[in-house]
C-alpha cells in the first residue's frame, strides 16, 4: 500500500506527464517528433516540474492548466540538456535511463534538433502562459535566466573549460550550482512566484540552493565508484557528512515557510536518500 507521500507525488507525476503527452504540436515532421517524444516521454521521476507544483501546492493552490504548461516547460528544457549531454560532442553517453540516448536511436543530427526544438517548445508555453496571464512573466524571465549562459549552459561550460582532475571542492560547487542547481532553483522560485509569495522568496532560493547541492553530491556519491573526480571525491571523508548536514538546512529552510510544507520536506528527504541518480 502506498504512503501518502507516494499517492501525493504520484498525483503530481501523472498531472505532469498527462500534459506532456499533448504539448508536441502535431505539425512537427515525423521522424523530429518521435525523437522529441522518445526523450520527453521517456521515463524519469517528473522531478522539476513536480517541485514547481509541489511549492504552489504547500500554499493550498491548485495547478490551473497555465501551471501545468509551466511545469511542462520545465521538463522540456531540462530533457534538452539531457539530449545534448549525451551527445559525443559533451559527454558522450549511450544511453539514458536504461535506454539508448536520443542520438543511438536517431542520429547526432535529429538529436541535436529534437533538443533544440524542445528548448524552444518550453518557451512557447511559457509564452503562451504569459499572454494569459503577465504574472507568469517573471517566471519564464526567471527560466530563461536559470537556463541559460549564467546559469545550467553556464555550469557545462565551466566544466568544460576545468581541469577536473585537479580541481577542489569550491570549484566542483560552482560547477554544480550552476549546472545542477540553477533549474530546480527556477523550478521552487517559480512556484513561489506563482503562488504570490514574494514575502518568503529569500527563503525558498536558500531552500533551492541548498537541495541543488545535496542532490548532486547524492549524485556524487552513488557513483563514487566510477573513479570521476566530483565535489564528493574533492570532500573526501567529509562528503556524507556535508550531505547530512545540508539535509539538515533544506528542512529547517521549508520549516520556515507559510504554507504546508509536510510533503515537501519527505520529497526532500527521498530524494536525498535515493539509490539512483536518473531523476
Amino acid at each position: 500500500m502506498k504512503t501518502g507521500y507516494e499517492e501525493r507525488y504520484e498525483a503530481l507525476k501523472n498531472m505532469c506527464e498527462k500534459t506532456l503527452e499533448g504539448v508536441i504540436p502535431d505539425c512537427v515532421p515525423s521522424k523530429l517528433r518521435e525523437s522529441m517524444r522518445y526523450s520527453l516521454l521517456g521515463g524519469g521521476k517528473r522531478l522539476r516540474p513536480v517541485l514547481y507544483l509541489a511549492v504552489l501546492g504547500s500554499y493550498g493552490r491548485a495547478p490551473s492548466e497555465t501551471d501545468l504548461k509551466t511545469a511542462a516547460a520545465i521538463e522540456c528544457v531540462h530533457t534538452y540538456s539531457l539530449i545534448h549531454d549525451d551527445l559525443p560532442a559533451m559527454d558522450d553517453d549511450d544511453y539514458r535511463r536504461g535506454r539508448p540516448s536520443n542520438h543511438k536511436m536517431f542520429g547526432e543530427a535529429t538529436a541535436v534538433l529534437a533538443g533544440d526544438a524542445l528548448h524552444c517548445l518550453a518557451f512557447q508555453l511559457l509564452a503562451d502562459c504569459a499572454c494569459v496571464d503577465g504574472h507568469y512573466t517573471r517566471i519564464m524571465k526567471l527560466i530563461a535566466d536559470c537556463a541559460g549562459a549564467c546559469g545550467m549552459i553556464g555550469g557545462q561550460a565551466l566544466e568544460f573549460e576545468t581541469d577536473l582532475a585537479s580541481a577542489d571542492a569550491e570549484t566542483f560547487g560552482r560547477i554544480d550550482a550552476l549546472k545542477t542547481g540553477k533549474l530546480m532553483e527556477a523550478a521552487i522560485l517559480g512556484g513561489c512566484i506563482a503562488a504570490c509569495r514574494d514575502d518568503e522568496y529569500e527563503i525558498w532560493k536558500d531552500y533551492a540552493v541548498t537541495l541543488g547541492r545535496a542532490f548532486q553530491l547524492r549524485d556524487d556519491l552513488l557513483d563514487a565508484d566510477t573513479g570521476e573526480r566530483s565535489l564528493a571525491s574533492a570532500l573526501g571523508r567529509s562528503a556524507e557528512a556535508e550531505l547530512e548536514s545540508l539535509i539538515r538546512k533544506a528542512d529547517e529552510k521549508l520549516k520556515q515557510t507559510g504554507g504546508n510544507s509536510e510533503f515537501l520536506r519527505e520529497l526532500t528527504k527521498a530524494v536525498l536518500s535515493r539509490t539512483s541518480d536518473n531523476l
